[in-house]
């Protein structure tokens, strides 16, 4: 059987955590899985509407023209976006 038990991290205390162990002391647990979520990063920066038309606008004509080029460090960044990393 599987349960869920959500917790808020400004809720984890020490006797909430010596509770929980014995808890599952108590009810024979064999197993525990942890998991937690952290809050989604939001974009680089913020920008407006026109700011995003703009740059969407250059990077069209730089790709028409073949002209994309980026540093070390944006491809770095870029790499872990794509896969999913933040």
């Amino acid at each position: 059987m599987e349960q869920s038990i959500k917790i808020k991290t400004n809720e984890l205390q020490p006797s909430l955590v010596d509770g929980l162990r014995k808890y599952f002391q108590a009810i024979n647990a064999k197993e525990i899985t942890i998991s937690f979520s952290t809050p989604k990063k939001r974009s680089l920066r913020e920008e407006s509407p026109e700011e995003m038309k703009s740059r969407i606008e250059k990077a069209i004509k730089n790709m028409e023209k073949d002209n994309i080029a980026f540093s070390g460090a944006e491809f770095t960044q870029l790499t872990k976006v794509l896969a999913g990393i933040k």
